[in-house]
């Protein structure tokens, strides 16, 4: 897989925002490692914390579709996370056999400030940004993310 720019050409800058997004995926990945590591869970634990986090309380079903997860691994990471104090169950307010998962608040902050640094200097940089250039970025940011998930989705078929 060569993705790095052979010359200067139209291509290139094309090439470069490539590199520098496989670059920062990376150094995400990284970071992610690290804080999962600080709090004592592993990276696809962090994950769902981070996706409970967004999207709120969320049954074991959802979060196997969201985190590409068998129920089976869900239901021993939910286990998990609610030994160490970062998740909740709680009976399902409009269908009861079904489980809600949400995160405790008190845990996610601590998970929070570890990425307090990194929001930070995010923020100072964006103020460097005019609001459309950032509209800009947040478009190709999202565009991005949703032909991650296409290309996640293709391959596991």
């Amino acid at each position: 897989m060569n993705v790095k720019p052979d010359h200067e050409d139209e291509g290139a800058l094309a090439d470069r925002i490539v590199l520098a997004m496989t670059d920062l995926a990376g150094a995400m990945g990284r970071l992610n490692d690290l804080v999962a590591q600080r709090v004592g869970v592993g990276p696809t634990d962090l994950l769902c914390l981070h996706t409970l986090n967004r999207e709120g309380p969320s049954t074991a079903g959802a979060l196997s579709a969201r985190l590409g997860r068998t129920t089976g691994a869900i239901t021993q990471m939910i286990d998990r996370l609610q030994r160490a104090g970062y998740v909740q169950r709680r009976p399902h307010p409009e269908d009861r056999r079904s489980v809600l998962v949400e995160a405790v608040p008190d845990a996610l902050g601590k998970v929070a400030a570890l990425y307090a640094g990194l929001d930070t200097r995010s923020r100072r940089l964006m103020s460097e940004f005019s609001a459309e250039q950032l509209a800009t970025i947040h478009a190709f940011l999202a565009a991005s993310h949703q032909n991650a998930v296409q290309e996640s989705d293709l391959l596991t078929g």
